[in-house]
């Protein structure tokens, strides 16, 4: 069986680089690089500790919806 070559980056083509793919360009429409791009500014550290707020965040909207809701 054929195995197919890793892709290097000095060989891909700037057209590959653009991402020509149908499908992923219709996903990418639907993203705000920007968000990605403040993210990717971040240290792990910092982006760490970005996810523990968030986490606690979601616990404390499922402690509200069980409070007013029940369950």
């Amino acid at each position: 069986m054929h195995m197919p070559r890793p892709l290097r980056p000095d060989r891909i083509s700037p057209v590959q680089l653009e991402g020509t793919d149908p499908v992923i360009e219709l996903y990418k429409r639907d993203v705000d690089r920007s968000l990605l791009r403040e993210a990717l500014k971040l240290t792990p550290d910092q982006r760490l500790r970005e996810l523990i707020k968030l986490q606690q965040l979601a616990e404390e909207v499922r402690r509200a919806g069980r409070a007013t809701f029940g369950n």
